[in-house]
């Protein structure tokens, strides 16, 4: 029996609020779906549907969220807390946060990555808040999530996060890894 492979980490995206919605042409994973219709085939990914995609952008009650160079800023100011209060159990070793979204590589550490993103995301939403005028959404909701099993997998999303904006400036937390 072949073993189970070991997650080494996690390549985790959080698109800005209204900005990837349900019916996208890109696809999308979300559960967002009309009461009328219910959920459908949850946790698949769904091809483009405008209608779908009109009915989701009918029920935001917020603008979609581009991120200013404050926001920015601000989410990074937070994910560098976030690794500081962890206590070492959250190490960031590939961040790029553009203004329709961020990219995170997280080495495994036995700590739950769904709770991890949440948490993340609600102290990156908390930092915008108290420091810049925007008081609404910043992320849309729930994520995408990969997970990492061996070092080719590893190195070529670290390699991918790093070219996503060769402009971006590197962020003091991160750690190699």
């Amino acid at each position: 029996m072949d073993a189970m492979p070991r997650t080494i980490g996690y390549h985790v995206v959080k698109s800005g609020y209204g900005l990837w919605l349900p019916g996208d042409d890109r696809g999308s994973w979300s559960e967002a779906w009309d009461a009328e219709i219910g959920f459908i085939e949850p946790h698949t990914l769904h091809e483009g549907d405008p209608v779908r995609q009109r009915m989701a952008r009918e029920r935001m009650i917020h603008p979609p969220v581009h991120l200013t160079d404050a926001m920015i800023d601000a989410v990074a100011a937070a994910l560098a807390l976030c690794v500081d209060r962890s206590g070492g159990g959250l190490s960031i070793v590939a961040v790029t946060i553009q203004p329709t979204h961020m990219h995170l590589l997280i080495p495994y550490s036995g700590r739950d990555i769904h709770r991890t993103a949440r948490w993340i995301a609600d102290q990156t939403t908390k930092a915008v808040h108290r420091t810049t005028d925007h008081l609404g959404p910043i992320w849309s909701k729930g994520k995408w999530c990969s997970y990492v099993f061996d070092q080719s997998h590893w190195h070529n999303t670290m390699q991918y996060i790093q070219r996503h904006d060769p402009a971006a400036r590197p962020f003091s937390f991160v750690t190699p890894m």
